[in-house]
């Protein structure tokens, strides 16, 4: 991770509770987190202290943090809502997509598969406009001088490394547009951005969005998670479109899945001590997903206006339901419940290989430690 001062921001208000965003990415549903930040950045009971943010959820952070480096929520909120219909299709697309849209949508996906097994180009050759489109949008809504100054909230942006697969975290002073295009960068869309040397795709597959780097930045205890990907759904898909769907889905949650079971499992061994950087101190809470019914209306792909400004009503109203739910439990108590969320309930119990440290000299594995340490030289020779 590219080191940074930690920034505070010395223009908010004392009444307002520092939080932290965690801004989950997924393309047009970035809609929905432009909902949920126009609630917060509008409310006077809290104050945005940093955020993370992975691909469309990037772009969002990237622009907040921006505007509240000049001290302006307004202008927050202005920007984005300004990004979000700069990218909406115009009113000739909407109509011709509600006449064509399944047709549309079916050819469009049955040509990139095509062209990717037959290898005769990659999905984003046939449209090339595409990257200089949304370079130029974020460009225009986002104020990297701001970013890099003393007075912006901390940034945290995750891309992947298309040549080890590693993910890598850009905070605030290495901020670029490049940066933000590169953690947007999914790669049936758009091609990797070079950074550094080095070529990067979009950060969904690194850690979307990434939650370690604000842990232990001592800025704020309470994060909030802005997640869009559903982590349940009530039928098996069978269709080859709706397997798709589930599998990006899984996919792009996977990461946040496995940070949190992580957090989970950290605490079962951790004390809580009033620091900021102690995990068991950290409190969690959660807006979204959005209600399943939106996933059958419109897809991560899809910047028809209707369709965005759909998603940007569903996600103030949750937005504004949290805050009107827990605006008092902000600095005081957790409000997700993480083990319910993210770990499965028939997960075995067994106990971890770091208490060996722990056990006398003369401790005697029981059958179940015993397995556990077999488990774990078998996962290590693998």
């Amino acid at each position: 991770m590219d080191t940074t001062k930690h920034r505070r921001r010395s223009r908010s208000a004392t009444s307002r509770k520092p939080i932290s965003l965690a801004l989950q990415g997924g393309g047009s549903w970035g809609a929905y987190t432009w909902g949920v930040l126009d609630a917060l950045l509008a409310s006077r009971g809290v104050a945005i202290a940093q955020l993370s943010g992975t691909s469309a959820g990037a772009i969002n952070a990237a622009i907040v943090a921006g505007a509240l480096a000049k001290g302006s929520t307004a202008q927050a909120r202005q920007a984005l809502r300004s990004f979000w219909l700069s990218i909406a299709e115009h009113a000739s697309a909407d109509l011709m997509r509600a006449w064509f849209g399944p047709l549309e949508r079916h050819w469009r996906n049955s040509i990139n598969e095509w062209l990717l097994a037959y290898g005769i180009a990659p999905p984003y050759a046939a449209n090339p406009c595409a990257v200089d489109f949304l370079r130029n949008a974020i460009a225009k809504h986002v104020d990297i001088d701001a970013i890099r100054s003393k007075f912006a909230p901390v940034l945290f942006v995750t891309v992947t490394a298309v040549k080890t697969g590693l993910s890598r975290v850009i905070s605030n002073d290495a901020m670029s547009i490049d940066v933000l295009l590169a953690s947007a960068s999914l790669p049936d869309l758009f091609p990797a951005v070079e950074i550094d040397g080095e070529w990067y795709w979009d950060g969904g597959y690194g850690g979307n969005p990434t939650l370690w780097p604000m842990i232990s930045s001592h800025v704020s205890n309470d994060i909030i998670v802005v997640q869009l990907m559903p982590d349940r759904i009530d039928e098996v898909p069978t269709g080859t479109a709706a397997i798709r769907r589930r599998i990006s889905e899984i996919v792009f949650n996977s990461r946040l899945v496995a940070e949190m079971q992580a957090i989970s499992a950290m605490r079962a061994v951790a004390t809580p001590t009033g620091k900021a950087a102690n995990v068991a101190d950290v409190r969690l809470h959660r807006i979204g997903p959005p209600r399943v019914e939106l996933f059958d209306q419109g897809s991560a792909i899809d910047r028809a206006r209707p369709w965005l400004s759909l998603l940007h009503d569903e996600g103030l109203l949750d937005g504004k339901r949290f805050m009107a739910r827990h605006r008092a439990d902000i600095g005081v108590r957790e409000t997700l419940d993480v083990r319910h969320a993210f770990v499965d309930p028939n997960n075995p119990r067994i106990p971890l290989p770091a208490y060996d440290a722990l056990r006398p000299r003369h401790w005697i594995p029981t059958e179940t430690a015993k397995l556990a340490t077999r488990q774990t030289d078998v996962e290590r020779v693998a």
